[in-house]
């Protein structure tokens, strides 16, 4: 009788990798597909430089450390600002700035926090 031998598929390895290729396609795919409703819209950008700015002006004006604590609001065309100062733990010559923006008709929250040193 004859030894058995084993025979490899030539075949099986190329089957593998187009299976393997397809399947990273169709996530890929996915992945593109999704990632845009993640991001950014078209018109969401230009609100969303606008809120930076807003909040880069809030934090020049409430980070003198000379505003009490407490929660101030201030509105602008594209949204609302929320400002809140309250002392930093136990000491008494720092601020914590929180400004939250929220932005008409976008779902979209920007949330910034900063330490100020009070200054005379």
């Amino acid at each position: 009788m004859r030894a058995l031998r084993h025979r490899r598929m030539r075949a099986a390895s190329l089957v593998e990798a187009i299976v393997a290729a397809v399947v990273l396609l169709i996530a890929f795919a996915a992945t593109m597909e999704l990632l845009p409703r993640l991001t950014l819209r078209d018109d969401d950008g230009l609100a969303v430089a606008e809120a930076e700015c807003r909040v880069a002006q809030a934090f020049d004006k409430y980070g003198s450390g000379l505003w009490p604590a407490g929660e101030y609001a201030e509105r602008y065309d594209g949204g609302e600002l929320t400002i809140r100062v309250e002392p930093y733990r136990q000491y008494g010559d720092l601020q914590l700035i929180t400004i939250e923006v929220r932005i008409d008709g976008c779902r979209k929250r920007i949330l910034h926090r900063q330490l100020v040193e009070w200054r005379e």
